[in-house]
């Protein structure tokens, strides 16, 4: 990796192209953050429990201006995120350490050429299905974490996770595969969505979001993807876990702070019986915690008076985090 000197020299020196305002001043939180795949709360973060990045300010503003070194070792930084390392264990670390541990010239982009390589991303979840039906767990495996790897994590959830689940899923129903089949791809997805979700451990973001299923709900894996989807976009989810009884959801609520409470319901669990314990759960939530619903069954509940928001896709949740942040004026 060129050192940022020798790469704005060459910029300067280029013939016919004057240097621009970029290349002398610096790109703000909004061009790195899409520039990087890192969302702007997490930056923040980073700044105030790392001391990097460190950007600089623009004269008369608190404008955040960075370095196109800054960004470069952001993303190999984020590279070796979606590798399983933690943020505390690489944040130090100098370009050439990070691209030992598989930065932007290394692993990921072995695996985005290995997945190109195998199989496209949409074929991918029916082709994970057919990995399963063969008993190649060992491959799902690698193929899960290549995945992730090329894609980061938000991605890997929306593109890869979820339309695998639902097709193991739809398998199941049809016969194609057992339930020891949906079991072992479970096993698989949650123990890759965990090591992602141990990178955002250490960052403090909001909303915090308490998440948890109904009595009678034993399907935890949407609440494991959406914990992720969620760091991944500046919020601290906290999983609280399958099957809780409401007024261990209000108790947990109320120890962790959490700003939202989060449930996926399934049509696994009777509608009357989910719509009981949402009012319930309503009735005695603060007013101002808001109560999400995610799921399948989500939708069977019907109205409840409160705020309580159904979220049954990943850009109404996207919605659902907007609108929290703006009523409470939070930073972004």
């Amino acid at each position: 990796m060129k050192s940022v000197k020798a790469s704005t020299n060459e910029i300067a020196s280029a013939p016919g192209r004057p240097a621009s305002p970029r290349d002398t001043e610096g790109d703000t939180i909004l061009v790195v953050a899409k520039r990087t795949g890192l969302p702007m709360e997490t930056l923040r973060a980073w700044e105030r429990r790392y001391g990097f990045p460190a950007p600089e300010r623009r004269p008369g503003s608190n404008r955040r201006l960075y370095s196109q070194a800054d960004i470069e070792k952001l993303i190999a930084i984020r590279h070796a995120l979606d590798l399983g390392y933690r943020v505390g264990d690489v944040v130090g670390k100098s370009s050439a350490e990070l691209a030992a541990l598989g930065g932007p010239q290394g692993a990921p982009a072995e695996a985005r050429e290995r997945l190109g390589r195998d199989v496209s991303l949409s074929d991918l979840p029916e082709e994970l299905v057919a990995m399963l039906a063969r008993e190649e767990i060992v491959a799902i495996e690698g193929a899960l974490r290549h995945a992730a790897s090329a894609l980061g994590p938000r991605r890997f959830v929306t593109e890869v996770a979820h339309p695998f689940a639902v097709r193991v899923g739809t398998a199941w129903a049809d016969g194609q595969i057992s339930v020891r089949h949906e079991h072992v791809a479970t096993e698989c997805l949650v123990t890759r969505l965990r090591v992602l979700l141990s990178n955002y451990q250490d960052l403090e973001g909001r909303p915090v979001v308490l998440l948890a299923t109904l009595p009678g709900e034993p399907h935890g894996l949407a609440l494991q993807m959406v914990a992720l989807y969620l760091a991944t976009a500046g919020a601290r989810p906290r999983l609280l876990g399958v099957s809780t009884p409401p007024g261990d959801v209000l108790e947990a609520a109320s120890a962790f702070r959490a700003d939202v409470v989060g449930l996926t319901v399934t049509p696994v669990v009777d509608p009357h019986e989910s719509r009981r314990h949402v009012k319930f759960l309503r009735k005695r939530l603060d007013a101002a915690v808001p109560l999400w619903l995610g799921g399948a069954g989500a939708g069977a509940i019907g109205s409840v008076e409160g705020d309580v928001q159904v979220a049954t896709t990943w850009s109404a949740l996207d919605d659902a985090l907007l609108a929290w942040r703006r009523s409470k004026r939070v930073e972004r």
